[in-house]
């Protein structure tokens, strides 16, 4: 009855002349009417919010970034743009989800990393459309930096974007790290201050790296 009512309400029929087409009264008109309208604004008032601006899920950018997380856990995050992918595919002659992902984490702790310098580095491999990894197994008070690339068909590492430089914390207990011995001096009073290098951080150290 009440998809009748609402049609006849569109061709702007009174409510007294909808009773009469229906052959009802113009009580149960209103009534039905009033109560399609009632359940209407509760729908309404239930359904979320939409954001008048959705958060995009790309922005097309070629970059990661990597943030401590513990003395021996950072955290990584990257983007890979469209326009990389494809030209990734073009240059080694493979779908972009048939190349193999990897993460290759540098410890370059105290040097001018120049991509081939590092102390030691580690090779993770990631699974296909994921674009966020928690590396552990770190050391405390060193630095890294993270490389997302591909292995090529030919079994070499191909960088495609590189990391910010990132410091991990020093450990409570500092059994290992970069200067505990200086920083255990001084907590004993066996020395004045601790060495330059605790005064600064080594992010202004490695700023031309990234």
């Amino acid at each position: 009855m009440i998809e009748e009512i609402l049609a006849l309400r569109e061709k702007g029929y009174s409510f007294r002349k909808i009773a009469k087409e229906l052959k009802t009264t113009v009580g149960k008109v209103q009534y039905r009417y009033q109560k399609y309208q009632e359940e209407v604004s509760t729908k309404q008032e239930a359904m979320p919010i939409r954001l008048i601006q959705e958060v995009p899920s790309s922005y097309e950018r070629d970059e990661v970034t990597v943030l401590p997380q513990s003395p021996t856990v950072i955290y990584a995050y990257w983007e890979l743009s469209a326009a990389l992918r494809q030209m990734v595919e073009h240059q080694c002659r493979i779908s972009w989800h048939e190349l193999p992902k990897h993460l290759r984490v540098y410890d370059c702790t105290m040097l001018q990393f120049n991509g081939h310098n590092a102390h030691q580095y580690v090779d993770i491999g990631i699974p296909e459309m994921t674009n966020n990894w928690m590396i552990n197994g770190l050391e405390p008070n060193r630095t890294y930096i993270v490389d997302v690339g591909i292995w090529t068909r030919q079994g070499s590492f191909l960088t495609l974007v590189r990391s910010n430089a990132i410091d991990t914390p020093r450990s409570d207990d500092a059994v290992k790290g970069l200067h505990v011995h200086a920083v255990h001096e001084w907590k004993e009073g066996t020395a004045s201050e601790p060495e330059w290098l605790e005064h600064f951080s080594t992010y202004s150290y490695y700023e031309t790296i990234k």
